[in-house]
């Protein structure tokens, strides 16, 4: 009988190690920081640029908070700064004021893995708004005084469906590839698409 004790001992290790393996990687998942921090830098599309010249690209940053939800859901909380350049006049007026666009980005929503992993894919919404302002940048020549900029920022109610790369170096870093649409549904629907990249840390 005594050979079978090292197949005893072998068959409860082949049982117990596994539970125990998972076991740990719960563990680690559940003492994990449950929030994360996401600065980020981009490009985008205004969809508020009337200028002649053809080039209505802007850039971004901003950052965005998460709270985990769950294994493959986040709520979500971004702030962001967005500028675009000679969104007005046409570029061969002279003389001429130079007007660029400013936003302030406030958005929250959620997100969820649609592909979980290492390197995953997440879906997410959030509502907010574009805090916009039409600001004088400076002038060319002699122009008559403009009335296009506005005093303080106009509220922009935007939804914001987007889709996020993620690939992560470690359980608490992360690098991120977001394509997010800006959509504003005033007079018409308008849709700001932006293309942003960024760390994601817990």
């Amino acid at each position: 009988m005594k050979p079978a004790r090292p197949l005893l001992l072998i068959a409860a290790m082949l049982v117990l190690l596994p539970a125990d393996a998972d076991a740990q990687r719960r563990h680690r998942r559940q003492s994990l920081n449950p929030w994360s921090f996401a600065p980020y830098a981009g490009v985008f599309k205004d969809a508020y640029d009337i200028s002649a010249d053809g080039e209505n690209t802007g850039w971004m940053v901003g950052f965005r908070v998460g709270y985990a939800a769950g294994a493959r859901a986040r709520l979500l909380a971004n702030v962001g700064y967005a500028e675009s350049d000679d969104v007005a006049a046409d570029p061969l007026d002279f003389p001429r004021n130079v007007y660029d666009n400013q936003y302030i980005i406030t958005t929250g929503g959620a997100e969820y893995d649609i592909i979980p992993g290492e390197t995953s894919v997440a879906l997410g919404v959030e509502l907010g708004g574009l805090w916009r302002e039409v600001a004088l940048d400076h002038t060319i020549g002699a122009p008559a005084p403009g009335d296009l900029a506005e005093s303080g920022y106009s509220f922009n109610f935007t939804v914001v469906p987007g889709l996020t790369l993620r690939h992560a170096f470690s359980a608490r870093s992360a690098l991120e590839l977001a394509l997010r649409d800006f959509i504003l549904p005033d007079d018409e629907v308008e849709h700001s698409p932006a293309l942003t990249v960024g760390m994601r840390f817990r």
